[in-house]
């Protein structure tokens, strides 16, 4: 995601819209006022009151709407661990263990 800010972040006001690309991994937050959002791909329309925030999780056009006057930031996040290619490594750590215990 390319969007500089500055440290107070962006002022919109009512219907004024926000366009972000390629977002996941970054978040919003709705400081004042109200948003409404959605993700390509994504049937779900969020919306934020002030003080919520949500986290893009996924990449492509994401449309925000101010509902009315609001203030938002958005930032990157810390990056998750990747736990699912940890049980994938136990998951055949135990198959590999069951086979040499059968004699395979």
């Amino acid at each position: 995601m390319n969007l500089e800010l500055n440290q107070d972040g962006l002022c919109l006001k009512p219907k004024q819209m926000l366009k972000v690309r390629n977002g996941a991994g970054h978040a919003i937050f709705c400081h004042s006022g109200s948003l409404w959002l959605t993700q390509y791909g994504d049937g779900r329309d969020i919306v934020l009151d002030a003080g919520e925030s949500f986290r893009f999780d996924r990449d492509g056009l994401a449309l925000v709407q101010a509902l009315e006057q609001s203030s938002v930031s958005l930032t990157a996040c810390a990056a998750r661990p990747r736990r699912a290619a940890a049980r994938s490594l136990h998951a055949g750590v135990g198959a590999a263990a069951a086979r040499t215990a059968i004699g395979v």
